[in-house]
């Protein structure tokens, strides 16, 4: 079977690290609204893969993220959390708000006849593996404390933008009405780990962490659950996606110099 790998931008045979056997991280939705026919689609391409590949003969174990907190309105390392947002809309507490559109859309699924994944993980169950990856990341250098919030440093990166292959030159900051710099950031394309309070006063989800009391950005969230449910490997992350959105990119430098350099190991990343 051949995929189509976004980061080489081929097709190439499929592998997997243990023979027989597949560990398929698909993203799941944020839960701060009903999904719409377009995010749907996405998940019907994951399911469409994961019951391929059991039909071949593979064992799959499929780990999806549910996001509940960090999600901002923006694609920038801004706006407003989703969940929030959507609490004040319906006046409800955040979590009766993630539990209510996260039920909501494993409704849809299973109308879709989209199978649940193996492991359904909430990023607000996974905050002390995600201040164990920041700490990592900052003792690795590949992350800085800056105006009291933590920055990936992307100049670190040989490659930054090897999903879409953008000239980092041709990449302008602020020129979007209502985006402004953000001038803690050593290098414009850096992204938020985490925020401090500082930044969100009104935020109902927060933690205590060594940066202060600090709530996860969207980078992090959306990440591929944390590697006490994966063991040590995994083998593909899935996406059914025509244009790499800035998350996306993201994904690769946190697991790649994080999860790598301690000790475990990826197979091929491929998009639908």
């Amino acid at each position: 079977m051949q995929l189509y790998n976004s980061l080489t931008h081929k097709k190439e045979e499929f592998y997997t690290n243990e023979p027989g056997k597949v560990a398929l991280y698909t993203c799941g939705p944020t839960v701060y609204h009903f999904a719409h026919i377009g995010n749907l689609r996405s998940y019907i391409m994951e399911d469409v893969l994961e019951k391929h590949l059991r039909y071949s003969g593979y064992d799959v174990k499929r780990v999806m993220n549910i996001t509940d907190v960090g999600h901002l309105s923006s694609d920038a390392d801004e706006g407003e959390d989703k969940m929030l947002k959507g609490a004040k809309r319906e006046n409800k507490s955040v979590m009766d708000i993630a539990k209510f559109y996260t039920d909501a859309f494993f409704a849809d699924c299973q109308k879709l006849n989209i199978k649940r994944p193996d492991v359904v993980e909430p990023a607000t169950n996974c905050i002390p593996e995600f201040i164990r990856m920041v700490e990592g990341l900052i003792a690795k250098g590949y992350a800085y404390v800056a105006g009291g919030n933590v920055y990936f440093d992307t100049a670190k990166l040989d490659e930054y933008h090897v999903f879409n292959k953008h000239e980092e030159e041709d990449l302008m900051v602020g020129v979007r009405e209502g985006v402004e710099e953000d001038t803690n950031k050593r290098n414009k394309n850096d992204f938020v780990l985490w925020f401090t309070k500082s930044k969100f006063e009104d935020q109902a989800l927060k933690w205590d962490s060594p940066w202060g009391v600090v709530i996860p950005a969207g980078t992090l969230s959306a990440l591929p659950s944390p590697s006490s449910i994966w063991a040590s490997t995994w083998t593909s992350t899935a996406a059914a996606s025509t244009m790499p959105s800035p998350t996306t990119l993201t994904k690769l430098p946190r697991v790649k110099h994080f999860w790598v350099t301690s000790g475990a190991t990826s197979g091929s990343t491929c998009s639908i």
